[in-house]
């Protein structure tokens, strides 16, 4: 299954960056533009078993679907596995680092064969990913640094 793997460090604490990614996930288009859309099915607060509808577009090809919290450990950890849509796995980990937080994400993901038909290839598709993440990372870092 490609993943992609990208870490940041973050000039806030912890709890600040995990409640804008775990918190808050209507927000998520805002520092992470591939999604047109993250909309919450289940009622605050985030906890295992949440849900959250979205919309992705991947190289204008939008795919929708539905996210479900599947582990959640309270400024560490926050696993999201698509339950419809592109079968997707993100894990983001938010660790202490002097000064702030170091917040690793990964995303392993298989992309059904009707997608990529429509797309250029696989090694294209697994750049941009690559970039969408690392620019989604940077937005994440300034917007919680700003409000943080």
């Amino acid at each position: 299954m490609p993943h992609v793997e990208q870490s940041i460090d973050i000039h806030t604490p912890p709890e600040n960056v995990f409640g804008i990614v775990a918190h808050q996930p209507e927000r998520m288009p805002e520092w992470w533009t591939a999604f047109d859309l993250q909309q919450r099915v289940s009622p605050p607060p985030t906890a295992v078993g949440s849900i959250s509808r979205y919309v992705y577009n991947m190289m204008g090809i939008r795919i929708k679907g539905e996210h479900q919290v599947m582990q959640l450990e309270q400024d560490r950890r926050l696993v999201v596995k698509t339950i419809s849509g592109i079968d997707s796995m993100f894990e983001f980990n938010f660790a202490a680092i002097d000064g702030g937080t170091r917040l690793s994400v990964r995303i392993a993901y298989s992309l059904p064969g009707s997608v990529l038909g429509q797309l250029l290839n696989r090694l294209t598709i697994e750049q941009r990913n690559e970039r969408d993440l690392i620019e989604a990372l940077q937005r994440l870092k300034a917007l919680a640094e700003a409000s943080g």
